[in-house]
């Protein structure tokens, strides 16, 4: 029977037994760390920040974090941000007949990519017992024989759901193409996480998805940051509790929300009732690290590289939970959701 103190109480990382990060972006070397700050996210001396980043989201910074903070598994989500690539090489490419030929060449030297860095996620998982991974795959760029051939690998192989980034494919979650996607993740029972957002114009609003979770009943869709719409609770986070009142399979994780409440935007006790209203089964916990910590403002170079995803850690420990509802948000429910037993 649950208790009815919180258990989030600043206690240390005891507070819960097990703490399981579901969302997580690590990069394959500080390289594509600068990859991530500057080009992904267009930060850079021109735009008016440094010239370095933070942090560069490598397995070791990650691992430091993790063992500083009383965290057994982070989650990879292995996100390959292959629209912005199609999308600037269209740039590159030559006049004439040999427009179409190299167009073809830039997409699938973009398909390897995905598959490359889906080959590292899964590699990394496998020599580091405490990591796990989602594979990314892009529906726009990846024809459906591909798409689900990858997934098919990936998942033999150890991967625990699928990555998917309606923002970068620049497609809705009704969008045909991601139909034999949602169609074999309901059949095999694999979880798919999609970003979401409640921004004007977002491609990724939960409510998209609703064509989907009816037609395939045993999806399992997560969307991430609780929908993220930019009034906590409101729009698209409202669209997520009614997704998730109605479709069994829905779920949600904190990644981002968590620095709302550290940032002292939204209380810690409007957290918990939203939470609750989703449904504390429906609930993991994230970081969003690796994101997390470049998109905060420049600091004077001195500051510590995890103090984003340290933040979330501290907001999340400090939510007034029952102890089965920090249990089940902190871990239950990712193990749950994907089947991880180990």
């Amino acid at each position: 029977m649950a208790t009815t103190e919180s258990v989030m109480t600043g206690d240390g990382p005891g507070a819960v037994p097990e703490l399981i990060d579901a969302h997580t972006h690590v990069m394959r070397s500080e390289d594509h760390g600068r990859e991530a700050f500057g080009y992904f996210l267009s930060r850079n001396p021109r735009s008016g920040h440094a010239a370095e980043p933070v942090a560069y989201g490598t397995v070791d910074e990650l691992r430091g974090i993790m063992r500083s903070n009383g965290v057994s598994r982070s989650n990879i989500l292995m996100f390959t941000w292959s629209g912005q690539y199609w999308r600037d090489g269209q740039y590159t490419l030559p006049d004439g007949q040999a427009r179409g030929a190299a167009a073809e060449e830039l997409r699938r030297r973009i398909v390897r990519r995905i598959s490359d860095n889906n080959a590292w996620a899964q590699e990394t998982t496998r020599e580091n017992a405490e990591f796990s991974y989602f594979c990314g795959v892009d529906a726009v760029l990846m024809s459906e024989e591909q798409l689900l051939a990858e997934v098919e690998e990936r998942l033999a192989h150890g991967a625990l759901g699928v990555k998917i980034v309606p923002r970068d494919m620049r497609i809705r979650g009704d969008d045909p193409r991601l139909r034999p996607l949602f169609d074999w993740c309901a059949r095999q029972g694999v979880p798919v996480l999609t970003e979401a957002s409640g921004h004007a114009g977002a491609p990724s609003r939960p409510a998209y998805f609703e064509k989907a979770l009816g037609e395939f009943p045993s999806l399992k869709i997560i969307f991430a940051h609780c929908g993220h719409n930019p009034v906590f609770g409101e729009g698209a986070d409202a669209e997520v509790v009614d997704l998730a009142q109605r479709f069994a399979g829905v779920a949600a994780d904190l990644s981002l929300r968590l620095l709302e409440v550290a940032d002292g935007h939204v209380a810690p006790e409007r957290v918990v009732e939203f939470v609750r209203g989703l449904g504390t089964d429906r609930v993991l916990y994230g970081s969003n690290y690796v994101l997390a910590e470049l998109l905060q403002p420049d600091g004077d170079g001195s500051r510590p590289q995890a103090t984003r995803t340290e933040a979330s850690l501290a907001a999340f420990r400090a939510l007034p939970f029952t102890a089965d509802e920090a249990a089940a948000i902190a871990s239950g429910n990712f193990r749950r959701i994907t089947g991880l037993t180990g």
